[in-house]
């Protein structure tokens, strides 16, 4: 699974522009956003990444694609903090950290990070 990432200006309708391109490919988003004065950034993972590719390819968008990890971990306090704590004492930085689904017993991530063989080894059965 990969993730994308684009930087963009923060100004009204990036979002909406993204997100057409992509419609009009038929490709569905699993998106985050983040905006701090005027450039913000979106992650997102895509269900068919090879539209998202040419999608973005012809529209001009320059994204970083970076491989993923899904995460399944329990929704209860202290789930999330025990996790980064053991990404963090393996060494393996987060570069992107993308929910995706929550229930009320089941937390769902995508997680971009710099070192997958050391995460999915810390993190175990928690990788899907």
């Amino acid at each position: 699974m990969s993730a994308f990432t684009i930087e963009f200006q923060n100004h009204p309708g990036r979002l909406a522009d993204l997100c057409e391109v992509m419609a009009a490919r038929d490709v569905n988003l699993v998106i985050c956003g983040l905006a701090h004065g005027d450039s913000g950034t979106v992650a997102f993972i895509a269900d068919d990444e090879s539209a998202a590719r040419s999608a973005l390819r012809d529209a001009g968008l320059d994204a970083t694609e970076r491989d993923a990890l899904t995460v399944r971990l329990k929704n209860a306090p202290g789930a999330g903090a025990a996790t980064f704590r053991k990404l963090a004492d393996a060494g393996v930085n987060v570069e992107v950290f993308l929910p995706v689904r929550v229930s009320d017993s089941q937390f769902v991530a995508v997680l971009c990070v710099d070192d997958h063989d050391a995460a999915a080894a810390v993190l175990g059965n928690a990788v899907a």
